[in-house]
């Protein structure tokens, strides 16, 4: 009996919480993320940033949301741009695609989103090569 009561505790301090929130439910996604985005493969025009992400409901379409994301350059941040994302509720996925004007290519971001962390890759085409892999964590009201 005690070692249930034990199981149930654990239960509810450390899974419930991810349980909890709504998987179709955008809102959860608002806010602001921070982390690393680093370079893969041979890109010389690449460089390992570290990143804020803020998140919020698209103007275009309210299905998506909107990354606006800066690096931080000599402890400051550095507006790099703004993407509309579409977020797949069963996969809990952001994805979001742009041209790249520099080779003409395009663009494709996919973040798995797990709770607070998100991961996310960069793939670019037609190459079909991952260009950056990027880990962000949602900002608590306690940070």
């Amino acid at each position: 009996m005690f070692t249930r009561l034990i199981l149930v505790l654990l239960f509810t301090a450390v899974a419930a919480p991810a349980f909890c929130q709504k998987k179709g439910d955008l809102t959860s996604l608002f806010g602001d993320w921070t982390g690393e985005s680093k370079c893969v493969g041979n890109n010389p025009y690449c460089h390992d940033e570290v990143v804020v992400y803020h998140i919020s409901r698209s103007g275009a379409d309210a299905s998506k949301v909107t990354i606006s994301a800066d690096k931080i350059v000599n402890g400051k941040p550095e507006f790099m741009g703004e993407l509309d994302f579409t977020y797949d509720s069963p996969k809990q996925t952001l994805t979001g695609e742009f041209k790249i004007p520099r080779t003409g290519g395009k663009g494709v971001w996919l973040y798995q989103v797990n709770g607070n962390h998100m991961d996310g890759t960069l793939t670019t085409y037609p190459e079909n090569e991952i260009g950056r892999r990027a880990k962000v964590d949602k900002k608590t009201a306690k940070e």
